[in-house]
């Protein structure tokens, strides 16, 4: 049987059995039950303060309050509306008519903006640090595959060549930009709502640096009107995740392609990948194709919330309860997805036979014989058209670079001589390249520390 609503003075009949349930935000918001516990602690100690409560008064809900935390398992959470008038209906229970003063000054607009602000800012926390496991696991891949080299691609074509561990830092890079952004989410979640009341602000004198002090945030929101009705911090989160989602989904395809029998370039593990009903000899990718299949949900969810929050009045509107339901779904998943993801790359290796066995497309050394030749003298516009040259040549008469002749090497340029043929090395290859942040051994490598570094704080 439901409990009385806390609204339900003004009202001569009972709400619809079927509007209520489809009012109800109970079975996704209890989860900020203790955030909701925490706010009413904070807020009965701004009452004692401001003389609205007896010091008595104020212990006494205290006490109930935390002897709720204790119980939760055990509430019914069912028979309540929400979260917020579980708390303040079982606080009364336990301890009577003084439970009844807890929401003096204060309403259920500003309180569910603060319960949910407190959750994210643990939440987002854990996000970060899951972001970094994953960071790790990347470092710890790329420390022992320096010395692999793979096929880069552009317009998914052969490119040029760069080591395996290159290509996870990419990721690795990807990654600590979102552990940025969420950390400036974090930041944009940071502002306590409670004294904004249900919009104007609260005709007590609640002192609001209590609050934050004891609710855990740095910073107050300036204008009561938009306390109530900002979301913008849910739907930044959404923004982060989704772009999270997106690089995960990069990867994952990736791992999908270079798994594939025409690749071959990596192996999952038998524990990370699944098999056929009908056929006894695939197996399947299935994880990564879920991590890259999940992001249209992230995406999704992103536009859902800025269509929620689209063209609404001032200040609050009962439409702002889904921007939990689209929090809480997203942030539940991209927490399985970044846990699932540095699993699944614990659980793949590289295949060097396979990778070297691409390393013999030639063309992959085209802007190395380029360059070969700018160091000579010839400009590199020139040297460009040369080895476009050669690149035809080579293949109108099935004839690698490195099995050119030297009479056929002057008939491009005159330039060309025997140090020529020790281009063709991929070592050579990838330390030619100078510039920080380049494929070069030393390069990936001080990408690696300064990752790790970074990991580290």
């Amino acid at each position: 049987m439901a409990m009385k609503k806390t609204w339900e003075g003004r009202f001569k009949k009972t709400l619809d059995p079927d509007a209520d349930k489809f009012n109800a935000s109970i079975s996704f918001d209890k989860r900020l039950f203790k955030y909701d516990v925490k706010a009413g602690m904070a807020h009965a100690k701004a009452l004692v303060k401001s003389g609205i409560i007896s010091v008595k008064e104020s212990g006494r809900i205290l006490a109930g309050l935390r002897a709720l935390l204790k119980k939760e398992s055990s509430i019914d959470f069912t028979v309540y509306e929400d979260v917020h008038s579980a708390v303040e209906t079982e606080l009364s229970k336990a301890i009577g008519e003084t439970g009844k003063k807890l929401h003096t000054g204060r309403s259920r607009n500003d309180l569910v903006a603060t319960d949910t602000r407190m959750y994210m800012m643990d939440e987002i926390k854990v996000v970060m640090g899951l972001i970094k496991k994953l960071m790790a696991r990347i470092t710890a891949i790329a420390g022992k595959n320096t010395g692999v080299f793979m096929p880069g691609y552009t317009h998914l074509q052969h490119a040029q060549i760069i080591s395996a561990a290159h290509w996870m830092m990419a990721y690795c890079s990807m990654l600590k930009r979102d552990h940025d952004l969420f950390g400036f989410v974090l930041g944009r979640t940071d502002r306590l709502t409670i004294g904004s009341g249900a919009l104007a602000g609260s005709n007590y004198s609640l002192d609001r640096a209590l609050l934050a002090k004891e609710t855990g945030f740095k910073n107050v929101a300036e204008n009561s009107i938009d306390a109530v009705s900002d979301r913008d911090f849910a739907m930044d989160f959404l923004y982060a995740s989704s772009l999270t989602a997106a690089h995960l989904s990069r990867l994952a395809e990736e791992i999908i392609i270079y798994n594939s029998s025409e690749f071959s370039f990596i192996t999952i593990d038998d524990t990370f990948a699944t098999g056929s009903s009908i056929m006894p000899h695939k197996k399947n990718p299935d994880i990564a194709e879920l991590m890259r299949g999940k992001t249209g949900n992230f995406f999704g969810a992103l536009m859902a919330g800025l269509t929620m929050i689209k063209g609404l009045p001032l200040a609050y509107d009962k439409d702002m309860q889904e921007d939990k339901v689209l929090l809480f779904a997203r942030l539940d998943e991209l927490k399985a997805v970044l846990t699932i993801a540095e699993k699944l790359l614990a659980n793949i290796s590289f295949n060097g036979e396979k990778l070297d066995v691409q390393l013999e497309d030639y063309f992959m050394y085209a802007v190395d014989v380029a360059d070969y030749l700018v160091k000579k003298g010839t400009p590199f516009r020139d040297s460009h058209t040369i080895v476009g040259q050669m690149v035809s040549y080579s293949i109108d008469n099935n004839k690698p670079f490195p099995k050119f002749e030297e009479h056929e090497l002057r008939k491009f340029s005159g330039k060309f001589g025997g140090d020529y043929y020790s281009i063709f090395d991929p070592v050579r290859s990838v330390n030619s390249k100078l510039t920080s942040g380049s494929t070069s051994a030393a390069s990936v490598k001080k990408q690696i520390a300064q990752a790790k570094q970074f990991i580290k704080h």
